[in-house]
């Protein structure tokens, strides 16, 4: 079927429409992130249970939303991030349909590597929306933490994990994603962090232990453990607190965060634009023929290393 020039300027111009829709928070319906606020404390909960918290657009978009409804907020002065029912957050939502989470660009359409790119900024940036957020956060973790869950994680100032939590995923990549690709490791210190761990899943216990988390605690002390967090920042004045964390941010950038995040979208967009050869693995090939399960079993057979 021909792709008409309206049809392409309104594919390129949908994803980019949605992304102002967080900043909506005023009369919002919160559905697949929750906000809600106790005192100076807002918290903002991912709530797809049913799909592990898994990320789609909706998500993005309320979550974001609460941010900015937080930011909006005199008397909001941390922000806490927490998953709904068995865990924190299973990554990106691979299986939904199109219209729920940003899809590949549809080779219909003959796109450029700057059609790619511009998508792959747009559904990323939305990362470095959490990572610049003015007001401190704290990423309360349990359960799974994978892929994008992981960025979300890395995002926050502060990262409380239950012990038995689990960070990265088996079968998808044998290095652990949080740590190594996100900015929970940056930049002081990461390479300790990645050398000798070639291990595709770690446990809130040793992500505190090689210092990607803040602190692990039991499963049944979390909840009082992130309380604690978020009552000792609200010791501190908001003015300043406020200008050191924009202060450390700028550092980071200027050390070389921003070209960190930049390779994030690269990696994306390594999975869609790349012509695989028939003994590598491409992700979109292998979802249509054999499905998202038929992908990660396949995956897993040509991964190897420690930890497997």
């Amino acid at each position: 079927m021909t792709t008409t020039f309206r049809e392409t300027i309104k594919w390129r111009t949908q994803y980019m429409q949605r992304q102002w829709e967080f900043s909506q928070w005023e009369g919002r319906e919160y559905t697949d992130a929750l906000y809600e606020k106790n005192g100076k404390i807002a918290r903002i909960t991912l709530n797809r249970p049913e799909k592990r918290n898994a990320l789609n657009d909706k998500m993005f978009e309320d979550m974001l939303a609460g941010l900015h409804q937080a930011n909006d907020d005199p008397e909001v002065r941390v922000v806490i991030i927490k998953g709904a029912g068995i865990g924190f957050c299973s990554g990106h939502e691979l299986s939904s349909p199109v219209g729920e989470e940003s899809p590949p660009v549809h080779p219909s359409l003959k796109p450029t590597i700057r059609d790619f790119y511009g998508l792959e900024r747009r559904r990323c940036s939305k990362h470095e929306h959490l990572f610049h957020f003015p007001k401190p956060t704290i990423a309360q973790v349990h359960g799974r933490c994978v892929g994008a869950g992981e960025a979300i994680s890395a995002s926050c100032d502060f990262t409380i994990a239950a012990e038995d939590s689990v960070f990265g995923v088996r079968g998808f990549t044998a290095l652990p994603l949080g740590f190594s690709c996100y900015v929970g490791a940056w930049p002081a210190g990461s390479h300790k962090l990645r050398a000798g761990h070639l291990r595709p899943e770690r446990t809130g216990l040793d992500m505190a232990r090689i210092g990607a988390v803040n602190k692990a605690v039991p499963l049944d002390q979390i909840e009082e453990e992130v309380e604690k967090w978020a009552q000792a920042v609200l010791l501190i004045a908001a003015e300043p607190l406020a200008i050191q964390k924009e202060l450390i941010n700028g550092i980071q950038d200027i050390t070389g965060m921003g070209a960190s995040w930049r390779t994030h979208y690269e990696g994306h967009i390594g999975l869609q634009w790349v012509k695989f050869r028939k003994d590598e693995v491409s992700f979109y090939k292998a979802k249509k023929d054999s499905g998202l399960k038929g992908f990660l079993d396949d995956r897993a057979t040509h991964t190897s290393g420690p930890g497997h």
